[in-house]
């Protein structure tokens, strides 16, 4: 097969319509993007594996906890959601979840 040059190449593209040329931009952009395999991490050991594992959940565990559950920070968002929603103050809210 023979060698194309990219003057040769960009000498085509411009004897293309505009609108074809965006489309053969967005091709090949398109291509390129999913052609490239992203970046793979280095394979841990288990020895390794394990002593993040460990450091992650004493990291997690120094933290201090919320003053909140998840779910009772849960059930307070839809409260001001559904008052917001309502055009309700808090004071005027008859909710019998609260």
């Amino acid at each position: 097969m023979e060698q194309v040059s990219l003057d040769y190449v960009l000498d085509l593209a411009h004897k293309l319509p505009r609108t074809q040329r965006a489309e053969l931009i967005a091709h090949l952009a398109l291509e390129l993007a999913v052609a490239e395999p992203p970046a793979e991490r280095p394979r841990l050991s288990p020895d390794e594996a394990r002593a993040a594992w460990a450091q992650l959940r004493a990291d997690l565990s120094a933290r201090p906890a919320g003053a909140t559950s998840m779910a009772e920070q849960l059930d307070a968002d839809r409260r001001a959601r559904d008052q917001a929603l309502s055009g309700r103050t808090p004071d005027e809210a008859s909710d019998v979840h609260a």
